[in-house]
């Protein structure tokens, strides 16, 4: 299991990743592009299928889990303005089959098509990074066997625009594993979430 220690150093190490890359954000007059910040409210229920299972709608097994928390997100253009980096800090409040607190650290890259369709698609964007809840997660360990309390983090999201400014629904993958052996215990969980956001 790692150590609070290890997982400051990542989160670090993940920051420190994001800041070089915007840096390199340049447009090509030279000058940087608009960063953005977010807020967002987001739920989400568990579900107990495996990855490789979740995105079969007659296979999908939801269960008696759920979360609702709120993200803090910052992105930065890339020069083709389609692409942004970024990162979010997570904060989530599970309840129902069990009851813990997690905090989830990814770094994002987001792409927003040029003439999406639907007209109302505003995005696809993907998260990596580190989830570290304050119990080990039951859940995990009822299908499983195991699982211990940091795991790696991924998401999956597509974004829709609701109405004239910076706000807009999504609906997200949000996903914890071993990450193929990077931690010890070999477990996961697969959850579906939606989600508000407010561009600042």
């Amino acid at each position: 299991m790692l150590g609070p220690s290890i997982v400051r150093r990542v989160a670090v190490a993940a920051l420190v990743a994001l800041v070089a890359m915007a840096g390199g954000a340049k447009a090509q007059d030279g000058r940087a592009g608009e960063p953005k910040l977010s807020l967002s409210l987001h739920g989400g229920q568990m579900t107990t299928n495996g990855i490789d299972e979740v995105f079969y709608p007659n296979k999908t097994d939801f269960t008696d889990a759920y979360f609702g928390g709120v993200i803090f997100g910052y992105e930065v253009p890339l020069s083709d303005p389609r692409f942004a980096v970024g990162a979010e800090v997570q904060l989530n409040h599970h309840f129902g089959q069990d009851t813990f607190q997690e905090l989830v650290l990814p770094v994002t890259i987001r792409y927003s098509p040029a003439r999406p369709w639907p007209v109302m698609l505003d995005s696809f964007a993907f998260g990596l990074g580190l989830s570290h809840t304050t119990e080990t997660p039951l859940l995990e360990v009822v299908k499983r066997g195991e699982s211990q309390r940091t795991l790696v983090y991924f998401s999956l999201e597509t974004a829709f625009s609701v109405g004239e400014g910076d706000d807009d629904i999504f609906f997200r993958l949000h996903h914890r594993s071993d990450g193929y052996g990077l931690f010890a215990a070999d477990s996961g969980s697969n959850a579906f979430a939606v989600g508000w956001r407010h561009g600042f």
